[in-house]
């Protein structure tokens, strides 16, 4: 018996209505998307425009699940409207990437933002307060989490006792937490602080990873404020408070 002919990779994908019975019409995925509308959307299918989980999809009718990734001319789209809020997290709040049912999310606090849960930029624990950023926008999620340095930001951090000049090489040194090699730009006292205050900058750490490196160093953080994060500050955002972002701040970190 010969051997099967080898699949070609850019070969066409046509797969029927009736082979995925919920979810969405793709042309209106399209055109929910803000490319075009459903009538226009049906001549980029039939042209082999729109690509579902890597695939050409030629046939109308078909149904797009909620876990499908749809590209058009490579753009991944999003049928929900792209939202970027900021946040300014008081205590007793969380952030979590997990999913799931929690108690005092900071879902709550943002849930006139749109009429869709959107996903916060990072966990951040309770006992910890400022800015969290959130978005549905995948490609700036990605970006940001796979760039070499990832968001700047800075911290205030209130220790558990005075701060010692002496313990600041040691904690400039790239360290492992939680599985991670991190290392902080720089230390400083915070102006007209107390002697226990600093504020710490550092490129894609946690708060999670902040406390940790600072317990590996023989500190306990007792309080923990995230005050600028890529750029973004808490100018005129009260704690508790949110506010979406401006076209020039979206373009801003979507060019790191």
């Amino acid at each position: 018996m010969p051997a099967p002919k080898p699949r070609n990779p850019n070969k066409r994908f046509a797969l029927t209505p009736e082979s995925k019975e919920e979810g969405i019409r793709l042309n209106k995925y399209i055109s929910n998307a803000g490319i075009c509308s459903r009538r226009e959307a049906d001549d980029l299918i039939k042209m082999g425009m729109v690509q579902v989980n890597g695939q050409v999809v030629t046939q109308m009718g078909f149904k797009v699940q909620p876990k499908d990734e749809v590209r058009y001319d490579g753009q991944r789209l999003n049928p929900q409207k792209q939202v970027y809020v900021l946040l300014n997290k008081p205590k007793g709040f969380v952030a979590t990437s997990q999913g799931g049912k929690i108690k005092r999310s900071v879902q709550e606090l943002i849930q006139t933002a749109a009429p869709f849960a959107v996903p916060p930029l990072g966990d951040m624990g309770r006992p910890v307060t400022g800015l969290l950023l959130f978005t549905n926008d995948q490609d700036l999620r990605k970006k940001i989490s796979q760039s070499a340095k990832g968001l700047r930001m800075l911290y205030h951090v209130v220790l558990d006792k005075s701060y010692q000049l002496a313990s600041e090489e040691k904690l400039l040194r790239e360290q492992t937490v939680f599985d991670r090699n991190i290392k902080l730009n720089q230390i400083k006292p915070i102006q007209g602080g107390k002697k226990n205050e600093i504020g710490v900058e550092a490129y894609q750490v946690s708060p999670s990873m902040l406390i940790k490196l600072f317990e590996n160093n023989g500190y306990t953080i007792q309080n923990l404020d995230r005050v600028m994060l890529g750029g973004l500050t808490k100018k005129n955002l009260p704690r508790g408070r949110w506010r979406t972002l401006t076209d020039k701040e979206v373009n801003f970190l979507r060019m790191l």
